[in-house]
């Protein structure tokens, strides 16, 4: 079998191609939401030993199901705990928040942690809950109604209040504001999202685009990816095209073992989306057939080491990703760390190159 090596932080010889980490914050109740926010940083620590170039957290709002809820304060712990390992946000939702705050908040964290830092930057909104629990969900958070529509605007009021002298000037009638601190590297800025829009508006301000393959088949759009490229204008230190894509991702000794873990994984997922109690085992044809829906319409892959590998190799070919970001789907943080731990061999601290084995497989093949 041939050994496709894997390119990681601590490997200068690898394939062009880079692993990072999204974690969504996810729990499944087992562990006290004051813990699972632990897990978050235990998560992060477990990747820089891995060797992985990035890790992100992401932002979600009034769910019990999701604990990452304040990206910038979860990446100040995590980058404070870790030391080399790229910390971001995966990503700030930017219709949620003020611009100009949100650009001091990056500050300081890039002043902290020179060079580390990463803004993605999101605008989707809440989808999860009654039409009533959404409504007041937006009120809580003072999101105007039009920032969905205004997030090009938005991106282009932060990075010029991020990096002045590197941003071209698109907001002619705002007078120049000082941000305190102002530091030598400013965030590196991405722009997420799953469709042709977000593509465009990455492309037309040359910058990075996270293309949200983890979001599932009803959301992403494959053909936002060529019109990112298409549309990339070349910017300041002669910037091109950069796409980074997540993929949810399951990972243990076995294809037969991470088949099993997988669909527990789905079955916890498809009881909080649609509010049912745990059944006794073994579970009925109804849920496994609902487990397996969800595995194939999220996307995920899960398998053994050489399973996950290939299929990561497939995705990044696919798309020509200079980047893939897994999306470990485990329901705590113990087992996410497993998967991390499996995908890339290491059980502890990694010192040397990594090289793990392809064939892959993923929930709808």
């Amino acid at each position: 079998m041939s050994t496709a090596q894997r390119h990681l932080d601590t490997d200068d010889t690898g394939p062009a191609v880079r692993l990072s980490v999204l974690d969504v914050g996810a729990t499944d109740g087992r562990v006290p939401p004051a813990r699972a926010v632990q897990e978050i940083a235990e998560l992060a620590q477990a990747a820089e030993e891995c060797g992985f170039h990035r890790f992100w957290v992401a932002e979600h709002h009034g769910s019990p199901d999701l604990v990452s809820s304040a990206p910038p304060v979860l990446m100040a712990h995590i980058a404070a705990r870790t030391r080399r390992i790229r910390v971001g946000s995966g990503g700030v939702m930017l219709p949620n928040h003020a611009p100009y705050v949100v650009a001091e908040q990056f500050a300081t964290l890039g002043a902290l942690h020179p060079g580390r830092i990463d803004l993605g930057l999101g605008r989707s909104s809440n989808t999860a809950g009654t039409p009533a629990y959404r409504a007041a969900l937006e009120s809580a958070l003072r999101r105007d109604a039009r920032a969905m529509v205004d997030f090009p605007a938005l991106i282009d009021e932060l990075t010029e209040f991020l990096d002045p002298s590197d941003a071209p000037s698109r907001l002619p009638d705002n007078p120049a504001l000082h941000l305190s601190p102002r530091v030598e590297a400013p965030a590196e800025v991405h722009v997420l999202g799953a469709g042709e829009g977000s593509a465009r508006t990455a492309a037309e301000r040359s910058l990075p685009f996270v293309y949200g393959h983890h979001l599932g088949r009803s959301k992403c759009r494959p053909a936002a990816v060529e019109r990112y490229r298409a549309a990339f204008v070349p910017g300041p230190h002669d910037a091109r095209p950069h796409l980074i894509a997540s993929l949810n991702v399951l990972c243990a000794d076995s294809d037969d073992e991470a088949e099993r873990l997988a669909l527990h994984a789905a079955r916890v997922s498809v009881r909080q989306r649609t509010g049912s109690a745990a059944q006794a085992s073994p579970p009925s044809a109804r849920e496994d057939f609902l487990a397996r829906r969800f595995l194939e319409d999220q996307q995920v892959v899960y398998g053994g080491p050489d399973t996950v590998a290939e299929a990561v190799d497939h995705l990044a070919d696919a798309l020509g990703a200079d980047e893939i970001m897994v999306v470990p789907v485990d329901p705590t943080g113990a087992e996410r760390r497993r998967t991390l731990r499996t995908l890339t061999g290491r059980q502890g601290p990694v010192s040397t190159h990594l090289a793990v084995a392809g064939a892959g497989r993923s929930a709808h093949s």
